[in-house]
């Protein structure tokens, strides 16, 4: 499957949506249910990123989104070095094919080329084995365990939820 890495525009709002909605359709990855996934959620999102921070996606030669990346810092001066509020979804009919590595390897280049970003964040619940792989593989570390924070349901056990973080200046 051949695809590029681009930067998101607002024009893509609806084929953003579409492969959150199938990411969270499949379960497992994404902290909201597909019925959470709603045009003001993707607007908000895009808005933020294209703003103040990044939105990339990866995409067919026909036009196909396949999976979206995006963070943006906090806008307080003593957390403004810390690029967060960070989400990924790749469609899960691409997913295992190297579309989240992509993502992650273009946005981790782009924060490196702003001096103010010293740290990526993001979380991860605890049962997405998958993405903590390809996280510490990328050169995430655990920063820290927000325990039973992560409500799955009715009757379902609460989760952990996993904060991690990757250091693109000196050590932690």
């Amino acid at each position: 499957m051949s695809y590029r890495i681009r930067a998101s525009t607002p024009g893509d709002e609806a084929g953003i949506r579409q492969v959150y909605q199938a990411a969270a359709r499949q379960g497992g990855g994404l902290l909201r249910r597909e019925d959470e996934i709603t045009d003001a959620y993707i607007r908000h999102n895009l808005e933020n990123s294209l703003r103040i921070g990044f939105s990339l996606l990866a995409e067919t030669d026909d036009g196909r989104i396949l999976g979206e990346i995006h963070a943006w810092p906090s806008e307080t001066r003593q957390l403004g070095h810390c690029l967060t509020n960070l989400t990924v979804a790749v469609d899960p009919a691409a997913q295992g094919r190297g579309v989240g590595r992509a993502l992650f390897g273009h946005l981790i280049a782009a924060a490196r080329a702003y001096p103010q970003f010293r740290i990526i964040e993001l979380y991860c619940r605890e049962d997405n084995q998958r993405a903590i792989d390809l996280y510490q593989s990328l050169g995430f570390v655990f920063e820290g365990r927000l325990k039973g924070r992560v409500w799955q349901g009715e009757g379902q056990p609460y989760l952990d939820d996993l904060l991690m973080a990757l250091y693109l200046t000196g050590a932690a």
